[in-house]
């Protein structure tokens, strides 16, 4: 139960939210930084550890679908325990899988150790946005998100730039120390000025119903990831029918049990729907650049990865700071014109990616990232928010937690998928040539990731079309 900042039963004065809010928000940021900051590593990795590119893609993979599994949950873990016990586990997952990432040796213990912090994030997330719904008055409370937006979405995108500068001077374990040091000292910080802000009830957690949509979301990913690899083999089949099934059961179970975790019928609204399936292949799309593009500038064009985080630093900044731009052009001229025209400029983005060669210019690569950021940018908050904002008021819990859990998922669908994606145009371009040599390799990665970013431009296109069916949603009483 969320308690409205006008029923508390406690009295806090300004400093000592704005200590809780501090906290919170730099355990976020920290904890969202490591989701995406490996992936500009991945090079480096895969020649340490002798793994492919569908292989280290998990890294990052695990980490989205096991922070969006426990997202699911975080209705429940949020009535039922109370908010120093939540923050101080959370610290607790994040400072163990830290520890482990940092000591790691082989892929393994690395993955593990990615798995835990994914946990703590999970945990921490939700937590900061449901304590700014306490704490904060409503007149104030637009403007407070919207900053907690800024520095938890900022995180991921900036987390590869701050990685490849490191890289510049050390190896990249020495990431994980760094953020140890932040972890243990937003930990002591939280001991001494978090409160417990909500009221403890005892709800009942429907186990079943979260088990189907780990292995369903779980036997999906496992099964696009492996396809570069293996095709339409069993290991390919096999998990992806084992995940379909599982969701197809645990849908049927949240439209019939008493107490579902998450109440499906908010899908009834078109402007949902449509906005759900924007917002999930808005953030595989930009997952899948995170991930491609690094590999593409290191091993295609032959920069470091202090180059390659500073090719991609400009578009991070743009898809940090341009939705506030949007959410203003949103409210003045509706939401077909700002969320479609952010699709068609991120489908022509990619179509120009889906032309890169060895010989494409460093600055070429950054313009068109630009433009690609800047149509993501446009449409990401305008989408959640005529998406979200005007739902039923009883929807609001459920089509939150699909939202941001999909969000989450979304991301790891796009990282294994996409890279099955290049997997398979690189095997394809190799398979007649014997012993192939560097030129020839380059070659093949250069034909995999342009195959990859002409999927991603053909889906785009295609929610581009489905974009301008979007109408303002109509405030639901």
């Amino acid at each position: 139960m969320v308690l409205n900042s006008n029923e508390n039963n406690f009295s806090l004065n300004k400093n000592n939210t704005k200590k809780i809010l501090v906290v919170l928000l730099i355990g976020g940021f920290i904890s969202m930084l490591n989701e995406t900051a490996l992936n500009i590593a991945f090079p480096n990795i895969m020649l340490q550890y002798n793994i492919s590119a569908g292989t280290v893609q998990w890294l990052t993979t695990i980490y989205v679908l096991v922070s969006g599994i426990v997202f699911l949950i975080s209705a429940f873990l949020i009535q039922r325990f109370s908010t120093r016990k939540l923050f101080i586990s959370s610290m607790v997952f994040l400072i163990i899988g830290t520890i482990v990432s940092g000591i790691s040796t082989n892929f393994p213990v690395l993955f593990t150790g990615r798995l835990i912090q994914a946990i703590g994030t999970g945990i921490l997330v939700p937590l900061i946005f449901n304590t700014v719904l306490i704490l904060i008055p409503r007149e104030k409370r637009g403007l407070v998100m919207g900053l907690v937006s800024l520095v938890v979405l900022s995180a991921p995108m900036f987390a590869p730039v701050l990685m490849g500068f490191l890289m510049g001077f050390m190896d990249w374990h020495w990431f994980f120390l760094m953020v140890l040091v932040f972890f243990v000292a937003t930990s002591i910080l939280g001991l001494s000025s978090l409160r417990n802000i909500t009221k403890i009830t005892h709800p009942k957690l429907d186990i079943l119903s979260v088990i189907l949509a780990a292995v369903g979301f779980t036997g999906i990913i496992t099964g696009f990831s492996g396809l570069g690899d293996y095709g339409l083999s069993l290991n390919v089949t096999i998990p992806l029918i084992i995940g379909l099934v599982s969701l197809i059961i645990f849908t049927i179970r949240q439209l019939i049990v008493e107490n579902p975790l998450l109440d499906l019928h908010v899908f009834k609204y078109p402007f949902f729907t449509i906005g759900i399936i924007i917002n999930v292949i808005n953030v595989m799309v930009v997952f899948a650049i995170v991930i491609l593009l690094p590999m593409y500038l290191q091993n295609a064009l032959g920069t470091t990865a202090l180059i390659a985080s500073l090719v991609i630093l400009p578009g991070s900044i743009l898809n940090c700071f341009l939705p506030l731009l949007s959410g203003h052009i949103y409210d003045k001229h509706g939401t077909r014109i700002v969320i479609s025209s952010g699709l068609a400029l991120m489908c022509i983005s990619m179509i120009f990616f889906s032309h890169l060669s060895a010989s494409t210019t460093l600055i070429t690569v950054l313009i068109i990232n630009c433009s690609l950021y800047i149509g993501s940018a446009l449409l990401m908050s305008p989408n959640q928010t005529n998406t979200l904002g005007n739902l039923d008021s009883k929807y609001y819990a459920s089509g939150s937690a699909i939202m941001t859990a999909l969000q989450q998922i979304g991301g790891a669908i796009g990282s294994s998928l996409f890279v099955s994606f290049m997997t398979f145009s690189q095997q394809n371009y190799l398979q007649n040539i014997i012993n192939p040599n560097s030129t020839q390799q380059i070659s093949a990665l250069i034909s995999g990731v342009n195959f990859s970013f002409t999927i991603g431009a053909v889906i785009l296109g295609f929610v581009f079309v489905l974009s301008l069916f979007l109408k303002r949603g109509t405030p639901q009483t």
